[in-house]
C-alpha cells in the first residue's frame, strides 16, 4: 500500500470510530439538539459527513453511482435532500426527518467501505486527475484532503455539541 493510501484510510478510520465514540449514550432529543435556531445538529452532521464523503469518493472519483443512490437509503432513511446538505438553510436543516442515528452509522459504515475499494484502486499518478463539476474543476489529491478536512471539522462540531448538551464530563 502506497504512503498516502495508508496515512489516508488511518485518519479516516480514527475519525469513523471516534465518531461513533461521541454518538454513545445521546439521546435522540440531544442528538437534535441546536444551540442556537441557525446551528446544525449532531444528527445532521452525521448525515452531511457520510454524504460528503459519498459524493466525493464514491461518485465523483470512482465515477459511479453513491452509496447513497445504490443502497435505497433515502428511501430507508425519509430523508429525501439532494446533496449534502451544503447550503441548506436553518428551516430545512431542522425539519430532518426523525431518523435513527443508527440508521445513518449503518449508512456511513457502508459508505466508508465503498470510499476504501476507491482508494484502494487509486495510484500516486491519479491524485493529479482533475474532477470537474460545473465550472469547478479540483484534482483527486484536493478532494481527498478535502474529505480529511471535513471530517475533521464536523466531528469537531459534533465533540464540541455533546460538551455543551452532557458537559465536560458527557
Amino acid at each position: 500500500m502506497s504512503g498516502f493510501k495508508g496515512a489516508l484510510k488511518s485518519g479516516m478510520t480514527e475519525y469513523l470510530t471516534e465518531l461513533k465514540s461521541k454518538l454513545e449514550g445521546l439521546t435522540d432529543a440531544e442528538l437534535r439538539w441546536q444551540a442556537t435556531l441557525d446551528s446544525n445538529s449532531i444528527v445532521w452532521l452525521v448525515w452531511h459527513m457520510a454524504k460528503v464523503e459519498d459524493g466525493w469518493i464514491n461518485n465523483s472519483i470512482a465515477g459511479g453511482e453513491s452509496v447513497w443512490d445504490s443502497g435505497g437509503w433515502a428511501d430507508k432513511t425519509g430523508i429525501s435532500v439532494e446533496g449534502s446538505g451544503y447550503g441548506q438553510t436553518a428551516d430545512e436543516v431542522r425539519a430532518m426527518p426523525a431518523v435513527p442515528v443508527a440508521d445513518l452509522v449503518e449508512y456511513f459504515d457502508a459508505v466508508r467501505a465503498a470510499s476504501f475499494k476507491v482508494i484502494d484502486g487509486i495510484s500516486d499518478e491519479d491524485l493529479s486527475k482533475i474532477f470537474t463539476r460545473g465550472n469547478r474543476s479540483v484534482t483527486w489529491s484536493w478532494i481527498l484532503g478535502h474529505v480529511l478536512a471535513e471530517e475533521a471539522q464536523h466531528l469537531g462540531q459534533i465533540g464540541f455539541i455533546r460538551g455543551m448538551v452532557r458537559g465536560l464530563d458527557g
